[in-house]
């Protein structure tokens, strides 16, 4: 089992990171493959481990993918039909695997597709009722059995409407890429507006697909006949530039995040503001400094242009540094604050109270050992390790290499001493 080695500094981390292309735009870029009749080419791919997993996922079903890995380029060809059943053992340790049951279903509407139930990051109940529920206003029907749900429609898809009951990311990319071939129009409804997402439709957009905005949250979906190539660059990530911008405010020093763009992180560069730190942005750019005297705060997360559920444990650990009570409320997942008891090993003074986290601020942190749980506590763990006086070992780094590209590498060249070992 992988383990990172972090000794604490109590210098000020200066320098500057190359952001990856972003995990969560990536996964359902390829899993919209599968509408393709011919080759889909992704530049600025992050080869992240769950990237890896998808590819292996594509190449169980049929597709052919090639990955160009210095050129950061993927080449996805589908040359023959599918395979209808996406297995579990694809799917135990990556939530995205669910993307492939809606651009199956959108290509192949009249066989019976059989999808495993997911898997990903314990971060409470994310289950798939809503995605059904749109498939069945499409004319779907499914089954759950043995663990995998089996849909398919008799007679095809066909365009009517259908409106989340609550703004979810993952049930906007599948119903959007099911409805593409729709017979006539598809109108969905309190979609999600994260960037990921509108990198989706502007790639499908850009292929063929006919995806028009009617309102601030609803689409128009006109179903057209195929999709043939596509050729779609993958934007930043934006949770991975908020994570580096934290390690240079937990350090009190100066971090500039380059390759993304600032306004995919509204709220938290407000938040980064309103703590006290300086945000400089450019087009491509974010930098951050630490100039004056630094306040607590109080966030709530919500869907975009909210505070990002992803970005709260990685906010977490800044705030332990900040003199203060600070509150975070967790308005998305039921097991968001998995690094806290962690950090508090650490010495921190953090207490969960349902959905909300009390952070009493500038605690001094001691090394420990302690255990990664999901992707976002790997970061946030590591912050905390940064900080720490001492060595900390932190087990099950596997989860952080999910979804962070380079991981050791890019913390090293800030100058963090960090060693993996097996």
């Amino acid at each position: 089992m992988k383990r990172f080695i972090i000794t604490g500094t109590s210098k000020a981390v200066n320098g500057t990171v190359n952001i990856s292309g972003a995990k969560n735009s990536c996964l359902p870029l390829m899993a919209a493959s599968i509408l393709f009749k011919k080759e889909v080419i992704l530049t600025n791919v992050p080869l992240v481990q769950d990237v890896l997993t998808m590819k292996d996922l594509l190449i169980a079903l049929g597709s052919k993918v090639k990955i160009l890995e210095k050129k950061k380029i993927m080449i996805i060809t589908n040359k023959k039909d599918h395979k209808l059943t996406v297995p579990y053992n694809l799917v135990s340790t990556m939530r995205a695997g669910v993307l492939t049951m809606g651009s199956l279903l959108g290509r192949y509407s009249k066989k019976k597709i059989r999808v495993a139930q997911g898997g990903g990051c314990a971060l409470g109940i994310r289950d798939t009722s809503w995605h059904l529920d749109g498939f069945k206003s499409l004319g779907a029907e499914h089954v759950l059995e043995k663990g995998y749900v089996k849909i398919s429609s008799k007679n095809g898809l066909i365009g009517k409407s259908y409106k989340f009951p609550k703004i979810t990311v993952t049930g906007t990319s599948n119903l959007i890429m099911s409805s593409v071939f729709v017979r006539g129009s598809h109108v969905l409804k309190n979609i999600s507006l994260e960037p990921e997402v509108i990198d989706l439709i502007k790639f499908l957009n850009n292929s063929g697909a006919n995806i028009k905005f009617i309102s601030k949250r609803s689409l128009r979906i006109k179903g057209v006949k195929e999709l043939l190539s596509g050729n779609h660059k993958i934007i930043g990530d934006r949770i991975e530039a908020f994570s580096y911008l934290c390690l240079g405010a937990i350090t009190k020093g100066s971090v500039k995040v380059v390759n993304i763009n600032p306004k995919f992180l509204p709220s938290e560069l407000k938040v980064l503001k309103k703590i006290g730190f300086k945000i400089g942005v450019s087009k491509n750019s974010i930098k951050l400094d630490t100039i004056k005297k630094l306040k607590p705060i109080k966030v709530k997360t919500g869907p975009w242009p909210g505070f990002a559920t992803d970005c709260l444990p990685i906010l977490i650990p800044v705030l332990t540094r900040i003199f203060g009570q600070s509150i975070i409320k967790e308005t998305i997942f039921t097991n968001r604050f998995m690094a806290v008891p962690e950090l508090n090993r650490m010495g921190a003074d953090i207490k969960i109270k349902k959905n909300f986290a009390v952070i009493n601020g500038e605690k001094k942190l001691n090394s420990a050992d302690c255990i990664s749980s999901d992707l976002r506590t790997t970061f946030s763990i590591i912050l905390g390790a940064i900080v720490a006086k001492g060595s900390s070992t932190i087990s099950r780094i596997y989860h952080g290499l999910r979804g962070y590209s380079n991981l050791q590498l890019k913390l090293r060249k800030l100058g963090i001493k960090v060693k993996m070992k097996i």
